[in-house]
């Protein structure tokens, strides 16, 4: 803010250099560029009609084969972090949402209408932009006992149990985000993230693209046919099953609707072709350690075990806990002007906690003096906790550690990458969870508001805050450095918020 004013004229400067240099000309597009831009999409409209057609025909092939009824059928959600697994899974289920992260393998069971027995199983998830050897061995052990809640059932296949008159089954849902790149690496990350359920797992499995309102008018086959080889193989290699979903909409109705359509096609591709194999307990126990499976003899993918540890607390610290007030406070310190208080949803005095006025340059100084000769592992885990109470921004944790002599050039642009992921969905989770746009709402969020004289009332309906000090939960070693900083801070004589 302080620099606003310099900014704007610099940015005015650059701008009248820029046109005296052009000769004051206007900008005009290359005609050749355009047409080759409009062959290009012709083809892909092309394609993706072709892909529709295809599957319109497969479907009407599929509807001709006698299927075996099903009785019960298991669904396992799976997909990197942020895609929406367990929204979509309460919205199978019909039942509410769960506030949180998912950290364990988690299963819920209803009955339908109609009989069927539906079990979800949702998963916590893997790294979109970190490699399938960085994942956690605990959350791939979660992973993995999506297989053993399943056996649990005793689900087998149709054609298993092909003499009886009803059969079970299961199905895996892959969640892909239709608003975010799908390249090679992702192709690579989720081959990896899926090798440990066999080879099988693919006939099995339906690519859900959720977030399907930011395609617009586009439709789904024209997002697939453009977005390129890497999400084309994913949907051949599930034999062109996928499903779009559109989170937000208008009625509830239209949700319930979605998960029914949902279950109806599991059911449908479950019924005629089943034909999972689950790995031996052997198996998954060596998957579980080594991340994917091996052929004897075979060499296993080499593990950077030192950046496995980073993302080991990245992961820990990623923890949501009771985040959701830590960055309502860090978001909002002010009222912002353009939003409002939904109507019914209390917080803890949010905008009355002001930020911190340490420049960046002095918290830097001070991070980088307590933590040299530190570990990589203590500088994230302390760095972080410094941010969690917004004493720095996430991105100056970053750059300290890129300093680092231990930190590679290459693991930079991960770890920038996926915490970016991080900040924008918890800053939309908050708006969308607290702010509305909408005149009744803003009309009776401010009378609810108003309302509430008693500091009491005050408080987060969900997630809540620990009754014990932050401090008091962090590692001892952790502890003595972030109370050192603190310390120094105070020194400055700013007001330091912990």
């Amino acid at each position: 803010m302080s620099t606003r004013a310099t900014l704007s004229q610099t940015v005015l400067d650059q701008v009248e250099t820029l046109v005296e240099r052009n000769g004051g000309r206007h900008f005009e597009t290359d005609e050749n560029v355009i047409q080759d831009i409009l062959k290009k999409r012709e083809e892909v409209d092309k394609r993706a009609e072709n892909r529709k057609q295809r599957r319109i025909k497969h479907k009407e092939t599929w509807e001709n084969t006698a299927g075996s009824p099903m009785s019960e059928v298991t669904i396992v959600m799976l997909g990197w972090v942020f895609t929406s697994k367990s929204e979509v899974s309460r919205v199978i289920l019909g039942i509410p949402e769960k506030e949180g992260r998912t950290e364990t393998c988690d299963k819920d069971t209803k009955v339908m209408k109609n009989g069927l027995k539906v079990t979800v199983v949702d998963t916590p998830g893997w790294w979109k932009y970190f490699s399938a050897s960085l994942v956690p061995n605990s959350v791939r052990s979660e992973i993995m006992k999506a297989l053993d809640e399943d056996e649990e059932t005793g689900h087998t296949s149709a054609k298993e149990k092909s003499h009886d008159k009803v059969s079970s089954g299961r199905a895996f849902l892959l969640m892909i985000p239709a608003d975010t790149s799908f390249t090679n690496e992702q192709k690579k990350i989720i081959e990896d993230n899926m090798k440990p359920f066999g080879e099988t797992i693919w006939q099995n499995t339906i690519v859900v693209f959720n977030r399907a309102q930011c395609l617009g008018n586009f439709d789904i086959e024209q997002h697939i046919e453009s977005e390129g080889e890497a999400l084309i193989w994913l949907v051949e290699q599930c034999g062109n099953r996928y499903f779009t979903f559109i989170d937000e909409v208008k009625h509830q109705s239209e949700l319930e609707d979605q998960g029914q359509k949902l279950v109806d096609m599991v059911v449908d591709m479950v019924s005629k072709d089943q034909s999972l194999q689950i790995p031996s307990n052997k198996d998954k126990e060596h998957m579980t350690g080594t991340g994917h499976r091996t052929e004897e003899g075979s060499p296993e993918e080499p593990v950077d075990h030192d950046l496995k540890k980073l993302v080991e607390v990245l992961h820990r610290e990623w923890e949501w806990g009771s985040w959701e007030m830590t960055e309502f406070r860090a978001r909002f310190a002010q009222r912002p002007t353009t939003t409002h208080l939904k109507r019914g949803r209390s917080i803890d005095r949010p905008f009355e906690f002001p930020k911190s006025s340490h420049m960046r340059e002095e918290i830097e100084k001070i991070l980088r003096d307590e933590l040299c000769g530190r570990s990589l592992e203590e500088v994230l885990e302390t760095a972080l906790q410094i941010y969690f109470q917004r004493e720095c921004g996430a991105f100056d944790i970053l750059s300290i550690m890129f300093e680092k002599d231990q930190f590679k050039s290459e693991w930079k642009q991960l770890f920038e990458r996926e915490w970016a992921r991080r900040e924008e969905r918890m800053m939309e989770y908050v708006l969308t969870k607290y702010f509305t746009d909408s005149k009744e709402d803003a009309d009776a969020g401010e009378a609810h508001v108003r309302s509430c004289e008693d500091t009491s009332l005050w408080t987060v309906k969900s997630t809540p805050l620990k009754s014990s000090p932050w401090m008091d939960q962090l590692p001892p070693l952790i502890k003595e450095i972030v109370k050192g900083i603190l310390k120094r801070l105070k020194e400055l004589n700013k007001p330091v918020h912990s």
